[in-house]
Formats: structure tokens, sequence, C-alpha cells
């Protein structure tokens, strides 16, 4: 079949940015693999990002044969207000269009990612009468009922209810984080399809937990594992909590993989951290690049996912094709993983009692043999990215013929800016 050439708009963070910092996670892994895997199908893909989200500060940057990441000159995120947006989007647009003249290249459709991304697709999509293909990784409105304390704007879920009533599809990572979507907001029911996230099978899966401790300098302890933005959804603050609870046992510690030092939320949990007086007890390594984090999967005796809110939770797939048991409450898509690998503990939620019961009874459970789970690999084989990466571009191509037979996109229903 014909090759696609796709534009796909990144513009909260860059791909190629490490994981682990304030706006960097499972979504700049899913936005790297999927390009990288489109472009070895084929498929033409330009990624349009901002110059202040990662550490290349090159404006054109080939990957690969088929993949050009474009990093656009654009404030930082952070500080995008209802005042400035229009000004932004704006800029971004004008930015796009000027390198699209430039190079003379013409796209099939637009993939974009998390709602500021979106915003700009539905303009680029009346702009170039091509499809739409969102996805948003988090909503705003499911966001804000955690009643975590910190709310997202308005204007920030208008534009995603205005971005779903304009686009061609939404891609959602779970059947839960599409209930979330439908709960939330109101959008036609056929215009979401769910895929879930991939992974490299390759780099992730049982290795010598000696030798992975080794890598990772470890002690014999035991080793619970957390792995993510320490961001106030991850639900760090509650698993801290649990280690206090188990201030009994000195017989393991939490390594923690994440953080980049620089948020006052980050700071604010260290602090809270000393005042527990479980600094003894939990290892805080940083961010570590994702090419290596295997080895911590490898090493850990079971990872915990203490998450209030997850799309669909990269960290639980990735430590279950370690062979690594996880911890996590019922989010994104972790029962899901549940049915197809019997090494997961699902916890009624992620209250400190709850998680430090589940981490006492793994604690004491015997270790996980892999030769129970030699079938492991084929339970997680539907996850590569190479077959996210088909089902994608299936989508694309559905989305390609519905918009041809329709003709033109949809007018702006809502007027939102």
């Amino acid at each position: 079949m014909d090759s696609l050439n796709i534009a796909l708009l990144s513009l909260h963070s860059c791909p190629w940015a490490k994981p682990g910092s304030r706006y960097t996670g499972g979504m700049n892994v899913y936005l790297k693999e999927i390009a990288k895997h489109l472009g070895g199908k084929g498929h033409c893909v330009d990624i349009f990002t901002t110059a202040n989200s990662c550490c290349d500060q090159q404006e054109v940057v080939e990957i690969g044969n088929r993949i050009r990441l474009i990093h656009l000159k654009a404030d930082e995120y952070s500080n995008i207000t209802e005042n400035n947006l229009n000004s932004y989007t704006t800029n971004i647009l004008e930015s796009i269009h000027s390198y699209k003249a430039h190079t003379g290249r013409d796209y099939d459709l637009i993939s974009s990612h998390y709602w500021l991304s979106g915003l700009v697709g539905v303009q680029l999509q009346k702009s170039w009468d091509i499809p739409h293909i969102t996805m948003f990784h988090t909503l705003g409105a499911v966001k804000n009922n955690l009643g975590l304390g910190i709310l997202e704007p308005e204007f920030r879920i208008q534009n995603e209810q205005h971005i779903m009533e304009l686009c061609n599809r939404i891609i959602t990572l779970s059947e839960k984080d599409k209930l979330e979507l439908l709960k939330n907001y109101t959008t036609q029911r056929d215009k979401i399809v769910t895929i879930p996230c991939g992974i490299d099978l390759e780099q992730f899966r049982p290795m010598d937990k000696r030798l992975a401790r080794k890598v990772c300098q470890l002690n014999s302890k035991k080793v619970a594992l957390f792995v993510g933005r320490i961001d106030p959804v991850k639900g760090l603050d509650s698993l801290l909590k649990a280690v206090e609870m188990l201030n009994n046992r000195n017989d393991f510690e939490l390594v923690v993989i994440g953080g980049d030092g620089k948020s006052e939320y980050e700071s604010a949990t260290l602090l809270d951290m000393n005042k527990r007086n479980i600094q003894g007890k939990v290892d805080f390594r940083g961010s570590i690049a994702h090419e290596e984090i295997h080895y911590y999967y490898n090493a850990a005796d079971f990872c915990v996912i203490p998450s209030h809110y997850e799309s669909f939770s990269l960290v639980a797939l990735e430590s279950l094709a370690c062979g690594t048991p996880i911890i996590a409450p019922d989010v994104g898509g972790i029962k899901d993983l549940a049915h197809k690998c019997p090494i997961c503990r699902i916890s009624k939620d992620n209250t400190p009692p709850n998680l430090a019961t589940h981490i006492n009874h793994m604690l004491d459970a015997e270790e996980i043999k892999l030769e129970k789970y030699n079938n492991l690999c084929n339970c997680l084989a539907e996850y590569s990215w190479s077959n996210i990466a088909d089902k994608l571009v299936n989508e694309y191509r559905n989305a390609l013929t519905e918009y041809a037979a329709s003709g033109k996109p949809l007018d702006n229903p809502a007027g939102y800016t």
C-alpha cells in the first residue's frame, strides 16, 4: 500500500527529551517509538515540537530516512494562559506553515498528541483539508475530578471539548480511558478507537537478576520500584506514607526513578520524606535513560504504581514484560493487563494502608519463578510496537477513506478559540 505522509504534533514536549521530568513521561516514549516504527514501515513522519522542550536545539533533526524532528521556537508550555493562548497557537501555526512552504512537504493526515497539539491540529485540519486524528493522553476534567488540589484551567477543558467535536478520530489507550472520556465530555462514540501502548519486547524481557542488581548498584535487600514523573497524579506521596507504615520492616527499600530536581512538588516531596524519617528506606535515583530502565525492572522484586490516574500505564507493561510483579489500583489499562499476566496485584485504591498491605504481602511472598510464566512473551506479543503501529495505520487509512467520502472538515459548532 502507498506510504503515508504524517504531520505529528507534540507541542507539549519533545519525544526525544529524557523521560521523568515535569513534562516528560510515557507520552514521550510512546511518540518516539511510534514515529520510529511508522518510519520503519515506509511512512514519512514530520514531528513538530518546541525547541525549549529538548536538549537538542537544532531546528531540524533527521532521525532515520523518513523521520524529521522539527523544533519550533515557542514559549514554555507552563507559561500558557487563557490570555496568551491565541497568540501562542498563532505563532506555532505560522512556523508550521512556513516550514511546509519552504520544504514543499504535503501531508496526508495530522496526528496530534495532548490538548495543545490538538488545538493546533484543528486549525491545520481547516487549512490543509486533511483528516485530524488526536490522542489526549490525559484529560483536564478527569484530573480535576481527582480532588488533588491542583486544578486544570477551564480553557483547557473547553478546548478539549472543541477538539473532540472537530477531529476525525480519537485514539484512547484503554477501555477505561475511553469510558472516562465519554463520561466527562460530549462526542460521537464511533469516533473513538482504543489502541493500547506498545513495548520493545527485545529490551523489556526477563534477565539475570544478579546482573541487573549489579548494574543498578543495589544491595541485598528486597526492592520495591517506583517509575514515573514526580507529579501529584502519580501518587508517590501515598507510596511514601505506605513505606512509613512499614517501618517495622528493614528487609526492603523503595527505589524511585524519575524527577529532575526542578519542580516545587518534587522539592516538597523530598522534604516530606525527610520529615517522615524514611530517607534510609527510599533511594531517589532521578531520571534514568529509557534505554537503561529495563535493568531496574529486572533488579526489583516488584513495582508499585500508586497513580490516581493513568490513561494506560506504560510502566505496568514494561515491568510485567520483565517478569516483575506489579501492585497498582484499577487505573488505565491495568485490569486489561491483569487478565493476561498472573503477576498483578490490584489494590482497591491507592491509599497508604491498602498499598502497605499489598507491599507487605509481596515482601512475604515466594520469589516469582520465571518458569511459571514461560508464556509471558506470548501474552504480551500483541503489545509489540510493530503491532501497535499497524493498528494505527489501519485507523489512519479508515479516517482517510471516510474523510474523502464526507468531503470537508466540520464547522466550529462551539465557537471556542
